[in-house]
Parts: structure tokens; sequence; C-alpha cells
């Protein structure tokens, strides 16, 4: 029996770990990618981001339901069910041509995306000891992070000889074959004992409140405060409503008295917030304004990925070890400095070297952070919703890198002032010195908030 669960939990690990690759795969990729694809479609730099935030977008939003479906129906069942429906629509936005069929294909694909990251962490807390809940967290956040380091340079090297569609064709075949591995060599599976309704409700009302927060990002004027509107009217009825529900889509009361989960989460979007768009704006001002080819900005570029990558595991066992919320305290802080180091001597002569040193100490911050965090998370709350936690863990962090991709698109529009295919270097280049101060700023801000859990233990692991 024991020699089956170590041999099921093996092909678990296997499967995980190749799903997590080719999200982190295709969200670095396609950023490499987005000179290329713009000059395809011509819909201008703000526009095509959409290509990105549109998945986003959807993987936000799908995130807490996929949560509640895994614990509900199955942590394996969704796994199955999410690489499924990536993996297909990699297939269609492959054959299918234009602009706007792949920005909507890529929203369908952001739910299928949002089913896996919810399931993924939960399996792994259902099926490993806690004991090594953080190691094996740490592999899985490892193969995520090979995902990005071979994104650059493999992305572009694709984009530069077979196309941009060619990325999603690679994806669909190795999806498929994660999930052929999950269907076969794990039949185990796991969801909570305690079947809790669905809020359907408070879910609208989430909805509401997060469409309203992307449509004033997405904006960036006067019809900005329609969506602020929006969403602070949506927030305030979905506390008010959510605090009288038996059971609450989010439970207001959990997030108040868990700190150390709340903080963990709060961490993870500022952290995502601040890192996310960074491969996006290096990629334009390496390929704009240094002139360089797809291929040789993506070896730049994965240097933050690959220390992300040696890293992580180390980092997931050292929070088996201690504290993992200051293990994360102490990795968020390196990320503030080198975003502040970057944003002040990023210009049109500052030697590549250089960039690739202060991404590589971004990458050892981001290490630390990332699986020490996520083992924070999942400690804190009960077997049973391990699929909650997952999700919402997913959720902070989706919708830190939408804020990200918004934030970054936004600022290069509005320093431009023009949508057009070609803009000048010098407003390029302001947008990208502006854009990593201001994520240096809000990192300080991530870097408080991470720390002040460390004192703090779950009072109530509902």
């Amino acid at each position: 029996m024991r020699n089956r669960k170590v041999k099921e939990n093996g092909w678990l690990l296997i499967a995980i770990v190749i799903g997590s690759f080719f999200n982190s795969f295709m969200s670095s990729s396609l950023n490499i990618a987005m000179p290329v694809i713009n000059a395809e479609y011509r819909v201008g730099v703000a526009q095509v981001a959409w290509i990105s935030k549109s998945f986003l977008l959807a993987s936000a939003i799908g995130l807490l339901l996929a949560g509640w479906i895994a614990d509900r129906y199955g942590r394996r069942n969704t796994f199955l069910a999410g690489n499924a429906v990536f993996g297909f629509i990699s297939l269609l936005i492959a054959i299918i041509p234009g602009f706007y069929p792949a920005v909507v294909l890529r929203f369908i694909q952001g739910l299928g995306s949002a089913m896996i990251m919810a399931s993924a962490p939960a399996l792994i807390a259902s099926a490993f000891a806690t004991s090594r809940r953080g190691f094996v967290l740490g592999i899985q956040t490892t193969f995520t992070y090979i995902g990005l380091s071979l994104a650059p340079l493999l992305g572009g090297l694709l984009t530069q000889m077979l196309g941009w569609k060619s990325l999603f064709v690679f994806n669909f075949i190795f999806t498929t074959f994660a999930l052929g591995i999950m269907f076969f060599g794990v039949k185990k599976e796991w969801r909570s004992e305690t079947k809790k309704p669905f809020d359907l409700q408070g879910y609208f009302l989430f909805v509401i409140a997060i469409l309203g927060i992307v449509l004033a990002l997405d904006w960036m004027n006067r019809n900005s405060l329609i969506g602020i509107g929006i969403s602070a009217l949506a927030g305030y009825a979905f506390v008010v409503y959510e605090r009288r529900k038996a059971h609450p889509f989010i439970s207001v009361t959990f997030l108040k008295e868990n700190r150390y989960f709340t903080n963990s989460i709060l961490a993870a979007l500022i952290n995502y917030a601040t890192t996310f768009a960074i491969s996006y704006v290096l990629s334009l001002y390496l390929q704009n304004i240094r002139g360089m080819t797809p291929v040789a900005a993506g070896f730049v570029l994965c240097f933050q990925p690959v220390m992300m990558a040696l890293f992580s595991a180390y980092a997931g066992h050292l929070s088996d070890k201690h504290n993992p919320g200051k293990i994360a305290s102490y990795g968020m802080g390196i990320i503030s400095a080198a975003l502040f180091a970057i944003g002040l001597l990023v210009n049109k002569t500052l030697p590549l070297y250089v960039l690739a040193i202060l991404l590589a100490i971004l990458g050892v911050g981001f290490a630390l952070f990332s699986s020490p965090n996520t083992n924070a998370v999942m400690s804190s709350v009960n077997a049973g919703s391990y699929g909650f936690a997952s999700a919402f863990l997913a959720f902070g962090r989706l919708f830190g890198q939408f804020l990200s991709m918004a934030l970054a698109s936004g600022l290069i529009l509005l320093i431009n002032n023009s949508q057009a295919t070609l803009f000048g270097q010098e407003g390029l280049l302001l947008a990208t010195k502006i854009s990593f101060l201001i994520f240096g700023l809000l990192s300080c801000f991530g870097v408080y908030l991470s720390y002040q859990r460390v004192s703090a233990r779950p009072k109530n692991k509902a």
C-alpha cells in the first residue's frame, strides 16, 4: 500500500510540475512575443497587451470558483478538467486567425488555467506530509520558474523561427501529456467532507467589483471614475452581504481573524503586481531601445527565472524548518531593492551585464518569497479548505499580475500619448524608469505586510 502511495505521489508531482511549467511558459513567452504580435495585428502596444490581460482577467475571476469546485468535487478532477481546457484552447488559438478571436480564446484558456492553479497546491498539501510540504511546493515552484527561465529564450527562438502561434502548438502537445499522466497514474481523489453550498450572489458581487477595477485601470482616463465607483459599490455590497451569509463565498470574519492567512495573500498580490510586467517592459526596452532580437532579449531576461529555479526548492526546505513568513519577508526586501536599482540605473547605455546581475538578484528574492509564502498560506487553513486557500492565493497572484500589466501598459500609453505601433524611444525609456520605481515603492509596502504576520499565528483555521 505504501509503495502504491509513493508511486501515485510521484506521478502526481510529475503531472503538476508539467502543468506548472507550461502555465508559466505561456505567460512569459507571450510577453517576449508581444512586439511580433503587435506587428502582425497592428492594434497598438496597449491593445495587444489584452492577449495577456484577457487570460489573467479570466483566471482571476474563475479562481475562487475553481477552488470551491476542487474542494467540493475533487482536486484531481479539477486538475484534469483544467488541463483539458488549457490544452484544447491552445490548439484553437494556433489555427484560428484574427486578434479578437485570440483575445476571446485566451479568456477561455484563463478559466482552464484557474482550475489548474486552484487544484495544484491543494493536491500537494493533500498528498504529502506537512513536514515535507514546503520542499515539495518548492519543487513545483522550481519547475514554474524553469518555465519562466526557458520562456524568453525558447519562446523567442520559436517566435523568430516558426511564428508566435507555434508557442500554443508546443503547449498543446505537453499539456496533453500531463493530462494523460494524471488520468492514468493517479487514481486517488481528494475532496472536502463538508459540502458547502455555492454562494452565487456573493460570487456575482465579487466579479462586478473586480471588473470595475479592471475597467478603471484599462481606461486610464476620466471614465476610470465610473469603474472605481462600480467597484466601490459592489465591494461594499459584497462585504455587507457576506457578513450575513451562513456559508459565504468569502468569509469576511475569517479574513479578519486569520491575519496570517490574509497578510500572506496580500503579500503575494503585491509581489506579483510589482514583478509580473518586468519581462513585458524590459522586452520593449531591449528590442525597441537597445535594438536586440527576441532571442537576444530573451537571453538577458532569463537571468531572473534561472535564479528562481535554482533557489526555490531550497527556500521551500527552509520554510519547513523556520517561520515561512519571515523567510518570505526577507525575499520581498531583496525584490524591493532590486526594483529600485533597475529604475534608477536603466538608460540607453546601461551595460547589459549590470541589468543581468540585477535581474539575477531579483530572482533570488523572488525564490525566497514564493514557496515559503505558499507554505505559509497552506499551513494557515485546515485540510478541508486546501482548495479555497490554493485558489485564494492564486487569485492574489493573478490579480497582481493583471494590475502589473495594466499599470505598465497604461504608463506607456500615457507617457507616449499615442496608441501607435511605433513610439518614441525617450517616452518608452521614461515609462520603463517610472514603472520600476513605482514597483519598488509598492514592494516596500509588501515588505511591511509580509513582516507583520511573522509574530502572528492562525486563530481560526476554518
